[in-house]
């Protein structure tokens, strides 16, 4: 039966592995498509010229990302034709990295016979970079398929999600090579393909346990998930509901006697630290309840004598002084321009006009130092682990995805901070305007859950971590060191075969 897919036409092979691969995100949980679902097209590079594998690696990528983000045709935030535009954009950008991959892995194999055998450095090259730059979107990684599978993430800790990535595609290629031997020799193979996917989950469930004994929990925080539309707050016949509403529900999360309330990405309807009369509100609870208050806000400031609008956060302890994060990673088109004025529809796909922050600030709370991760920043290994450097003990996620439903989106965007909790050994606290708001201990489970589309409070304790992990301390020198025996080996077999 395996002879006879793999038999297939190539164009047949590329979209099932497309189609395998998307379906493995969140949130249906069948990251399990993901350890055999590139089979296939291994198999179209092992017949294929660099130009076709070019073609091949682009098609299944449009296809797998097509299927892992096609909730952005969802967006509320602005007109169908919009939206759609830019998620046809995200899927054909997206798509450059497969196709980038594809070309590689068969100009190596058309060289020197070892294309697949490189293939897992290789895809672990693409996947690192779609971190970089502001087109940057690691959010559909191939280890974001695995979120589900505890055990399988506890690697994170050493590797990051590139480790993560690096042993889906050496499975894949294992899976790939036992087709290729006669039968008599495919139970050995297959052997080593079980070992090689066993071994991460016994190893995983050590992990488990070992942060499993975590001290006890130092610090209560209160999450606020206020479910309110995002076309609903800043409607300005509903901007003092929405004050009121935010208030009682601070009053309610005061009664679980907590050391912080949160409220979520910019929660309230106004540039909260420069609108003095709703600051001094906020302030005067807080001084009364004695429980400071984190909260997502937009801001705005000058730079080069020009005012600039910034997405941020803001402490409010009642001191005199507001600390002020600003979102350094912003969402490409929905909260930054790509494109310069003159362009043809650059101000009907730019949604939105923010400018990037440049400081990795950290917040206070009895001492203990914490970063708070705005909404799309979350997905970004790299920024986190600066946060972490900088001297972070835990993370506070402050997330919108309102803009969604209940689409997929947040259900893969919580599983993003459940990855940054394993990379950190961190507790990470994620609230949410509509969902999901939850707290993550060290090993990645979810120890308290609001779900989409509801209102309420969660209140619980957390450890902050004052220990850096493997990847805290050293970042990606995995995927770095990756890189470099790439080269290496590239080099090695092209010259054998001079």
């Amino acid at each position: 039966m395996i002879e006879t897919i793999l038999s297939a036409s190539r164009w047949k092979l590329t979209l099932l592995s497309g189609i395998l691969i998307g379906l493995a995100f969140p949130p249906l949980k069948l990251g399990f498509l993901a350890w055999f679902g590139l089979v296939p097209l291994l198999t179209v590079f092992s017949r294929s010229s660099p130009a076709e594998g070019l073609f091949f690696g682009y098609l299944a990528g449009l296809t797998s990302n097509l299927i892992a983000v096609h909730w952005l045709t969802f967006n509320v935030g602005a007109s169908l034709p919009v939206v759609f535009t830019s998620m046809v954009a995200a899927v054909i950008y997206l798509s450059l990295f497969w196709g980038l991959i594809g070309f590689f892995v068969t100009l190596i194999h058309v060289q020197t016979g070892k294309g697949l055998l490189l293939a897992p450095f290789i895809w672990t090259a693409g996947d690192y970079l779609m971190n970089f730059g502001p087109l940057g979107f690691p959010w559909v990684s191939p280890a974001t398929t695995q979120a589900d599978y505890l055990p399988l993430i506890q690697m994170a800790e050493f590797t990051g999600i590139h480790g993560i990535t690096f042993w889906l595609i050496l499975l894949n290629v294992a899976v790939f090579q036992i087709g290729r031997f006669p039968a008599p020799l495919r139970f050995q193979m297959g052997n080593g393909a079980l070992v090689l996917l066993v071994v991460p989950w016994l190893l995983g469930y050590g992990l488990i346990a070992k942060w499993n004994s975590a001290p006890d929990p130092q610090i209560r925080i209160a999450l606020v998930q206020s479910n309110v539309g995002p076309h609903e707050k800043w409607d300005p016949e509903r901007r003092n509901w929405v004050f009121d509403h935010l208030d009682s529900l601070y009053l309610v999360a005061a009664e679980t006697d907590p050391q912080l309330i949160v409220w979520p990405e910019s929660a309230t309807p106004t540039y909260l630290s420069k609108n003095q009369r709703r600051l001094r509100r906020v302030k005067k609870r807080v001084i009364e309840s004695g429980i400071p208050l984190l909260t997502g806000s937009i801001d705005w400031g000058r730079e080069a004598g020009e005012k600039v609008y910034y997405n941020g956060a803001i402490i409010i302890d009642g001191s005199d002084s507001v600390t002020t994060y600003h979102k350094m990673q912003l969402v490409p088109l929905a909260e930054s321009r790509l494109f310069p004025k003159w362009v043809p529809f650059a101000q009907e796909l730019s949604l939105g006009n923010f400018t990037p922050g440049d400081r990795y600030t950290l917040f206070h709370i009895e001492d203990i130092p914490f970063a708070t991760i705005i909404c799309f920043e979350s997905g970004f290994p790299r920024l986190v682990n600066k946060f972490v450097s900088a001297g972070a003990r835990f993370l506070v996620v402050v997330v919108n995805d309102g803009w969604y439903g209940n689409t997929a989106e947040p259900y893969q965007h919580a599983a993003l901070a459940r990855i940054r909790a394993v990379e950190h050994r961190m507790a990470v606290v994620r609230c949410a305007n509509t969902g999901i708001s939850a707290f993550y201990d060290a090993s990645g489970q979810m120890t308290s859950r609001l779900g989409v589309g509801k209102e309420g409070i969660i209140t619980a304790g957390i450890s902050p971590q004052s220990v850096l992990t493997f990847y805290g301390r050293h970042g990606d020198l995995f995927t770095h060191s990756s890189l470099v025996i790439l080269v290496l080996l590239g080099l090695w077999f092209w010259h054998r075969e001079k």
